[in-house]
């Protein structure tokens, strides 16, 4: 496993990788900011259920609550991003000849979503960091008030919704890997991707409330958003935890089996 370590961190090490991450990262972090707070100084944004108010930013966690609100927009991207990253080496045939040099398979899988899930970490670090400055900046001028977000309080907030935000991306890490793994092909993985997390699953809960309660996307919405009505972000948590374990189990038992022919 650490030679594929190695091999991902050259990757994803390279000039080019980091310069445009972290200028995505920063205009992302920045315009997110803007709009999550100009929309809260126009009454209730709603994000998966829950209210971002004026009066709900000017509490401790405030600053970071931008943050997890801004990012639970960008579902269906991590999801594809994650299907797109691993399907592509099997259209490229790279998982083949990786496999030449690491045959147990199971460490080579493990090993590239551990470094990817390692660089995702970083990234949603920055962001948050970056978001809650810009926060800060444009905050006054949206009446919101940011004393508390500099307390012990709005640390630990910023902690908590951190880790959140991580097994969110997580857990569309882990459903777009499998997916991968199983069709290999781009433009299907994608298309499936696309579809499933993005209308398909929003089409179902306008048409049955209780979709909310099974579906994988709308349950990593409900729990980076704290939960909702329909479901706790407990419950959100443990199914989808739930999911994530077979999900794995399915990806690593293709991968593992399988072969590789292109």
């Amino acid at each position: 496993m650490i030679a594929t370590i190695r091999a991902e961190l050259v990757k994803l090490l390279r000039r080019r990788v980091l310069v445009t991450t972290a200028v995505t990262t920063a205009v992302f972090s920045v315009a997110s900011a803007a709009i999550v707070l100009i929309s809260a100084d126009a009454g209730v944004r709603r994000v998966s259920g829950r209210g971002v108010t004026v009066e709900s930013l000017s509490n401790a966690g405030g600053g970071t609550n931008v943050f997890t609100t801004a990012v639970s927009f960008a579902g269906v991207f991590v999801f594809v991003v994650f299907i797109g990253l691993f399907a592509m080496e099997f259209s490229r045939g790279t998982f083949r000849t990786m496999l030449m040099y690491q045959p147990r398979r199971i460490r080579l899988l493990a090993g590239k979503l551990t470094v990817l899930l390692a660089f995702s970490a970083a990234v949603l670090a920055a962001a948050e960091l970056i978001t809650w400055v810009a926060a800060r900046i444009v905050a006054p001028t949206q009446d919101v008030a940011t004393g508390s977000w500099v307390s012990a309080d709005a640390l630990g907030q910023a902690i908590s919704d951190y880790g959140s935000v991580l097994f969110w991306v997580s857990g569309y890490a882990l459903l777009g890997t499998a997916i991968a793994v199983v069709v290999r092909s781009v433009p299907l993985s994608l298309a499936i991707g696309i579809a499933w997390a993005g209308p398909f699953e929003h089409i179902v809960q306008d048409a049955w409330g209780a979709a909310t309660r099974f579906f994988p996307g709308l349950l990593l919405e409900a729990f980076v958003a704290g939960g909702t009505s329909d479901v706790s972000a407990e419950r959100a948590l443990v199914t989808v935890a739930v999911y994530l374990a077979i999900a794995a189990a399915i990806a690593g038992t293709t991968f593992a089996r399988r072969d590789v022919t292109a």
